[in-house]
């Protein structure tokens, strides 16, 4: 969990575990999903990742936190599934996040990125979480973010973060966290 607490500076970039990023998130969740979801967790072998790790757990927290919501909307009688999955390939580090709530429709899927942009009842979001994701993973980290909801309900969020790229910024590459 000391991975949350670093105040990491905004250009800072250092190598980071992404699993552990989602294990300790899932901690730091667990009174948001308990009730509400199952967790699955299929971690894999990856390697440390080139990132800012403050951002990085921001990506993953809102993400898991958006999932809980989506099946909470439901009002199921028993709980949904969340299931967080990481691999990797020669090119990049990926982690999806998929859930089984009610789906995202075509009509607004091009829209949950933008700023302000949100599905909930005033007064219980902003609007801001995807958008704010969006930007740290594709303009700040160079990766990619995709949303994929199928007819039958569900939602998955991928992110990919590339490997080959990742010491693009060796002036502010730390291996060590500052404490």
């Amino acid at each position: 969990m000391r991975h949350y607490s670093f105040k990491d500076i905004t250009d800072t970039f250092r190598l980071f575990d992404i699993n552990k990023s989602i294990q300790d998130g899932l901690v730091i969740a667990k009174n948001q999903y308990n009730t509400i979801a199952t967790i699955d967790l299929q971690l894999g072998n990856i390697p440390l990742v080139f990132c800012n790790p403050s951002q990085i757990n921001q990506v993953i927290l809102n993400l898991l936190i958006n999932s809980t919501h989506a099946i909470k909307s439901q009002k199921k009688s028993s709980p949904g599934k969340i299931t967080v999955k990481t691999w990797v390939t020669d090119d990049y580090v990926f982690c999806s996040i998929r859930d089984d709530g009610p789906g995202i429709p075509d009509a607004i899927r091009d829209k949950i990125f933008s700023p302000f942009f949100t599905t909930k009842m005033p007064g219980e979001g902003t609007g801001l979480g995807l958008s704010i994701s969006y930007d740290i993973i594709a303009n700040k980290h160079r990766g990619s973010i995709f949303v994929d909801s199928p007819f039958e309900g569900g939602t998955m969020f991928t992110i990919s973060l590339p490997l080959k790229s990742q010491k693009t910024k060796p002036s502010v590459f730390r291996e060590d966290p500052v404490v």
